[in-house]
């Protein structure tokens, strides 16, 4: 009997909802901010953030080797590399674009998980992902679709920032048992330890004109899909995987069109509809059952 995984499917959601929204901020703070020092601003505040969050609970960092060797790839991987990618391209396209362009990740997921570590690659799972990506391609249309191309090289940045998310997702994977508030602390202190000397040289951060639209999209970026996020990423792909958060990453677009009718007064085509139909199916097929080698019956 297949396993309907309802705390994580929520915990899923939450992540494409702020992620989702994230696509817009960074599209807007890349407008007042260097690509670099955004980045390095929205890890510094979700590094700061949760290291306090875990000092008021009593724990601690530790000072194994090994582990925060893994913190400073997690964190490179996971955050800087993807983070100053994704905001170099919006620079260049638009938000909705990267936000597709985002949902790769799953494919790259499926395939370096079921290589690099112990995810299934079954019929089950490739038939959800790819009825997901159909999805996205008939819920985006032919207009985004012909914006591909354009300009390959900031689409490129951003779709490796997807294939960098995946390869975050299996280093996670790997870490060894513990409070994922205390990892997650961990990792974002090494990504802003690798990021604050690469913002300097890059940016020259001294030099900006600060706005209050520029801490404000900085502080929603470190708190919510950065800090918060972390911890809830820690915990899905302990539990189910890396593949199956990256099904978030079908979410996002379709809460894309979710957010342009409810602030935007955009409208509900019937390829919309049937869009969002493909997404979920493919989801629920995908989202179900054993996640992992370990997890499958005897």
């Amino acid at each position: 009997m297949l396993r309907v995984p309802i705390r994580e499917l929520l915990i899923l959601l939450v992540l494409a909802v702020m992620w989702s929204l994230s696509f817009t901020v960074i599209k807007v703070g890349v407008e007042h901010v260097p690509p670099v020092t955004l980045a390095a601003m929205r890890i510094g505040i979700a590094a700061i953030m949760l290291w306090g969050w875990m000092r008021l609970r009593g724990g601690s960092l530790g000072r194994n080797p090994r582990l925060w060797w893994m913190f400073f790839l997690i964190g490179i991987f996971g955050n800087v590399f993807p983070f100053i990618m994704i905001n170099w391209g919006e620079l260049k396209i638009s938000s909705g674009l990267a936000a597709t362009l985002i949902s790769l990740m799953p494919l790259s997921a499926l395939v370096l998980g079921r290589i690099f570590s112990d995810e299934i690659l079954n019929l089950r799972r490739i038939t959800g992902i790819i009825l997901g990506l159909v999805g996205v391609v008939v819920l985006i249309g032919p207009d985004e679709l012909m914006m591909l191309g354009d300009d390959i090289l900031p689409q490129l940045a951003v779709a490796l920032g997807a294939v960098c998310y995946a390869i975050a997702g299996i280093l996670v994977r790997k870490l060894p048992a513990g409070e994922p508030l205390e990892q997650g602390a961990g990792i974002l202190i090494a990504a802003t330890i690798v990021m604050i000397p690469a913002s300097l040289i890059a940016d020259a951060p001294w030099t900006v004109d600060y706005t209050w639209t520029a801490f404000l999209s900085a502080m929603y970026l470190g708190i919510f899909p950065t800090a918060i996020a972390t911890i809830l990423l820690i915990e899905v792909i302990a539990r189910r995987g890396v593949t199956f958060l990256s099904l978030n990453n079908y979410l996002i677009p379709a809460l894309g069109v979710l957010w342009g009718v409810l602030f935007l007064g955009e409208k509900v085509t019937p390829s919309t509809l049937s869009g969002l139909g493909v997404i979920l199916v493919g989801i629920a097929i995908a989202g179900v059952g054993p996640a992992t080698t370990k997890d499958e019956p005897e």
